[in-house]
């Protein structure tokens, strides 16, 4: 009786110094931003009225940075920051004129690769407007 309680007592104690290692969560994937890198042309639907940017990422020091520029000049090499990358999703936010007054406001844009593409969405909070946009790599 003794030495099944003793072997209780070692398998409990076992069990609850694994299950805490156990149940912590695998560290994330650390991003790959080759699939990023380069000029990406992203073609914004807004109701119908198309607008056409460049999307540029390039990394510096391992970091990922990212410019955006339109088409016609209304504006170039805006930054992009708070850029995030899971590999798969991907975030980013800008500052840059809007319409219907030229306004400079803040676009969060959020994108999912889909086949060597971006698909997803540009919003405007201020305005409470969001617009698809897709992108494919030049």
């Amino acid at each position: 009786m003794r030495l099944r309680a003793k072997a209780l007592i070692v398998l409990a104690a076992a069990v609850l110094f694994v299950l805490p290692l156990a149940s912590q969560q695998q560290p994330a994937p650390k991003p790959d931003y080759a699939p990023l890198v380069g000029v990406w042309a992203l073609e914004v639907n807004a109701g119908g009225e198309y607008y056409y940017l460049t999307l540029e990422f390039k990394l510096t020091e391992g970091k990922i940075e990212g410019a955006l520029s339109e088409q016609n000049g209304a504006f170039t090499n805006l930054p992009a920051s708070n850029i995030e990358w899971d590999n798969t999703v991907l975030k980013f936010d800008f500052k840059s004129p809007t319409p219907p007054d030229g306004v400079e406001r803040l676009i969060k844009s959020e994108f999912k690769s889909v086949n060597g593409k971006l698909e997803g969405m540009m919003t405007v909070p201020e305005l409470g407007m969001s617009v698809p946009v897709t992108g494919t790599k030049k």
